[in-house]
């Protein structure tokens, strides 16, 4: 019987002056998250030191794209690193993991990257080379659109994500819907969907633990 994938998450503060606490931002981030994802936990969010670290089931991966764009909206101007990777943990009580097994491996690997690089500030590690590949390097677009929105565009960002309308948004917001249009397509809203659109479509295949056909070596 194979074992149990699940998807360890962990988010690191990154430097900047701030009037609130650092630990003050991680237990209201990890508050944040629990309040948000409680039904797709395998363990909850937590602080330990500097960390903020939990478990996603493993069909629900491609939440981190929603956990990421959470926190960028709630949280700004506040920012983290984050890493996630997939593969079995070793240990296990009750609800509570240690930081055993391949899974934890990989996220703290992750991590690590995803802090000393400039490329992005998320980096995945998946049972396939391939799709850790590709995933990484979308991941790294979605990064850049992010991490360049404004103040204005995270008002009507916050209300898209929902479903509103733009006529919605801009009653809302108290603008016109040219005014709502113009932040969205700064924003590049539309193509930033797409992407996510992809990395989601991808990441449905990390539950499995294969390897794709782009990963096996061919024979000289």
């Amino acid at each position: 019987m194979p074992p149990t994938l699940y998807a360890p998450v962990k988010l690191v503060l990154k430097k900047q002056r701030s009037a609130v606490s650092a630990e003050e931002i991680l237990a209201t981030t990890a508050s944040l998250l629990n309040s948000y994802f409680q039904p797709f936990l395998a363990a909850q969010f937590r602080v330990e030191e500097s960390e903020i670290k939990g478990i996603l089931n493993v069909q629900e991966v491609p939440r981190i794209l929603q956990i990421t764009q959470l926190v960028t909206l709630e949280m700004a101007p506040v920012k983290f690193y984050y890493a996630l990777a997939v593969g079995a943990i070793n240990s296990r009580e009750g609800e509570e993991y240690t930081e055993k097994g391949p899974a934890w491996t990989g996220v703290n690997r992750a991590l690590k990257e995803a802090v000393t690089q400039q490329d992005s500030d998320i980096i995945l590690r998946l049972p396939s080379p391939f799709l850790t590949r590709t995933v990484n390097t979308l991941l790294a677009v979605e990064s850049d659109l992010r991490n360049n929105w404004s103040t204005a565009h995270h008002e009507a960002i916050k209300l898209a994500r929902h479903g509103r309308t733009q006529v919605e948004i801009a009653e809302v917001l108290g603008v016109t819907q040219a005014a709502i249009s113009q932040r969205l397509k700064h924003a590049r809203w539309e193509r930033y969907q797409q992407i996510c659109a992809t990395i989601s479509e991808l990441l449905t295949q990390a539950r499995w633990k294969i390897l794709l056909p782009w990963d096996l070596k061919k024979k000289a």
